[in-house]
């Protein structure tokens, strides 16, 4: 399945290209439990950063929804601790 990682969708229970960060819909709410939840994307989370990292980057990125700033921040530290254009696959 192709992604575009242009865009970030964190409203819990969305569903779409863009909902790869969305938590379940029976999401609590607080920032803990959707970082704790994001972790068990960290496969996908990696492969995204990759793609703003990588040769072929993409240069512009949309968060919309209740934890955007919970997802840039999980992004950023990310994005810290990849080489530039290194693989994602743990």
């Amino acid at each position: 399945m192709l992604r575009d990682f242009s865009r970030v969708d964190t409203t819990p229970g969305a569903t779409g290209m863009y909902a790869t960060f969305a938590p379940p819909e029976s999401a609590a709410g607080s920032r803990e439990e959707y970082l704790a939840w994001l972790k068990t994307k960290i496969r996908d989370l990696r492969v995204m950063t990759w793609f703003f990292t990588g040769q072929a980057r993409c240069t512009k990125l949309e968060i919309v929804g209740p934890f955007a700033e919970d997802f840039k921040f999980a992004f950023d530290r990310v994005l810290a601790t990849m080489g530039k254009g290194s693989d994602p696959r743990p």
